[in-house]
């Protein structure tokens, strides 16, 4: 291993920059598109701010689920690419995006057409629900968009290209700005259409990034162009089938994560007001600060996955360790200049002392536990998952998370009635139980797998 180290160190400090930061920001510009309209909503008044954050939730947890999608492709055409086999990878991304809009559509069809009819079930609000509804049914298409978006930007971050995603998406946020500006207050000359202002808004700013995308996948030599006979021929059911139980439980997870975590922030708001004032202060800086990580985990996938593709195992093992010293060096980096920052932060954030003095002590807990989350989350992200150990990240994840975690915070927050910082000191609880399992799954090397060779390696060539 000493003698391939120093190779595998240099071309990691010199892509990390290239891969990680790109995806970082792009993570903060996705989570602030879902934002933007909840935001530019609120001068509307009350019913219009809940409809519009209702939709948003439902935008977000399916675009949770369709990245598990993503994430099977990038990860297996990282590996692919690094067998040097351009052929298979072109093959992964048109299997992903037949399943990917074989997923949506049903998401698609029901929020067109349904929505009036599903929406009141929850939510009891007459107003909030139609409003809501409404809201869907326009932005119907984006989901679909969206899917697509995420497919291609899984394939080109395996590729190494960043940037463009990125780009695409700054074009995005700033195109919805500017479309709400103009078409939920009636500015410009434009209709004044409110809340369905910023639903057409979100359709024409998903649509332009979709183009973006796409346009840059067929004008530039990324090699996923494909046309419309080699997406004919990946259609076949044994190949969809194929990449399907790899996806699948990606898609678990993601689905549960993304539900575990909307309940966790659903039970704060019953420990009380102060706990709801601190938790909307902590969660644009937990938000920061894990996407900064994810674009971390993302570039260790992207590599590892390359390395185990052309099986070099060693250099795969050595980015595992590189990448676990460079997550510690950062966070204790970063949470040491957020602790220095405390003073500020209270003095601009907190409403009162009381909030105050909770949001004092949940910082402190932030910097003192964090590093247990986000090490978990770049070895299962960066490592477990770039090597297909897919099953074992959701038996582990559901287990801690739904057998162990919720249930022992929900009792916390009904039964036995606890503070709001021991309440979010257990919000590391699931992830403190599965940091043992997770090192001892990497240091049994079962996931250095070239997933080229294997015999359910998703396969079949599309002609050139």
């Amino acid at each position: 291993m000493s003698a391939a180290s120093p190779t595998v160190h240099r071309l990691s400090s010199y892509q990390l920059l290239s891969l990680a930061l790109p995806v970082a920001l792009q993570m903060l510009m996705q989570s602030a598109l879902g934002m933007v309209d909840v935001l530019m909503v609120a001068p509307l008044g009350a019913t219009a701010l809940a409809a519009v954050g209702l939709a948003a939730k439902l935008h977000f947890l399916t675009l949770v689920l369709q990245s598990g999608i993503a994430t099977g492709c990038s990860v297996l055409v990282a590996q692919y690419l690094g067998a040097k086999d351009l052929a298979n990878s072109r093959s992964i991304v048109a299997a992903a995006l037949w399943t990917g809009l074989g997923f949506s559509l049903p998401f698609f069809l029901a929020c067109a057409f349904g929505a009036r009819q599903w929406m009141p079930l929850i939510n009891p609000d007459a107003q909030v629900a139609g409003l809501a509804a409404e809201f869907m049914i326009i932005t119907a298409p984006a989901l679909l968009f969206t899917q697509l978006i995420v497919i291609y930007e899984g394939a080109l971050r395996a590729q190494g290209q960043t940037g463009l995603p990125m780009l695409a998406a700054m074009v995005s946020i700033l195109t919805n700005c500017a479309l709400n500006y103009g078409l939920i207050f009636g500015h410009w000359g434009l209709p004044e259409l409110g809340v369905l202002g910023a639903a057409w808004g979100t359709l024409l700013a998903r649509l332009l990034q979709l183009v973006i995308v796409v346009g840059w996948v067929y004008l530039r030599p990324s090699g996923f162009n494909l046309g419309f006979t080699q997406l004919i021929e990946a259609c076949q059911p044994a190949r969809l089938r194929r990449f399907l139980a790899f996806s699948a439980p990606l898609m678990a997870n993601y689905a549960l994560w993304g539900i575990g975590n909307t309940c966790y922030h659903a039970l704060t708001g019953f420990a009380g007001t102060e706990a709801l004032a601190a938790m909307a202060v902590m969660v644009p800086i937990e938000s920061g600060l894990f996407a900064l990580f994810v674009g971390l985990a993302s570039a260790s996938a992207v590599l590892v996955g390359r390395c185990l593709g052309a099986d070099q195992f060693e250099q795969a093992w050595y980015l595992h360790r590189y990448f676990d010293k460079l997550t510690l060096a950062l966070l204790l980096l970063l949470c040491s200049a957020l602790w220095l920052a405390h003073e500020p932060l209270l003095n601009l954030f907190a409403p009162s002392p009381e909030v105050a003095q909770v949001l004092k002590h949940t910082l402190a807990l932030f910097c003192l536990l964090v590093w247990i989350k986000v090490l978990n989350m770049v070895r299962i992200i960066g490592v477990l998952r770039a090597g297909g150990d897919n099953q074992f990240c959701l038996i582990t994840d559901t287990i801690v998370m739904w057998g162990i975690g919720l249930p022992v915070f929900a009792l916390c927050v009904f039964i036995w009635p606890q503070s709001f910082i021991t309440l979010y000191c257990l919000m590391f609880l699931e992830d403190a139980l599965k940091f043992v399992p997770v090192w001892r799954r990497i240091y049994t090397r079962r996931w250095l797998a070239n997933l080229t060779t294997q015999p359910t390696a998703p396969k079949g060539e599309i002609h050139v």
